[in-house]
């Protein structure tokens, strides 16, 4: 007597094996970056706005929240560099900017009162 074996189905009404244990889990999602990126936006913000002499708080807060990037997020460690760059770049401006300005208002003024007797500048 000959064995004969089931007949194979054919490829249309195959049924597929059962996904693996891990079917059911999402890919890791990257680490978030949201200090990193702000540290970015407000560096940014502060060089440009140094440029005409307002963007100080801008620098400081660019500078404030990429040191806190490197500390809280190592995965987004260029950007926060990007960002410290920025604000220091920012910073330095602005402080320029302070001397120039402070210096044309300053100078003159005592040059005034010295002018008028009140001899300040005369030791």
């Amino acid at each position: 007597m000959a064995t004969t074996s089931p007949p194979e189905p054919d490829a249309g009404t195959r049924e597929f094996a059962a996904p693996g244990p891990y079917a059911g889990y999402a890919p890791a999602s990257a680490p978030p970056q949201t200090l990193s990126i702000l540290a970015l936006v407000f560096g940014v913000v502060g060089l440009i706005a140094s440029v005409v002499a307002v963007g100080l708080l801008f620098a400081l807060a660019a500078v404030i929240l990429g040191h806190l990037t490197l500390k809280r997020e190592p995965a987004a460690r260029s950007m926060a560099i990007a960002g410290l760059a920025t604000g220091y770049a920012g910073i330095a401006i602005s402080v320029v900017w302070g001397i120039v300005l402070l210096a044309t208002v300053l100078i003159p003024l005592l040059a005034v009162g010295a002018f008028l007797g009140g001899g300040a500048l005369v030791g």
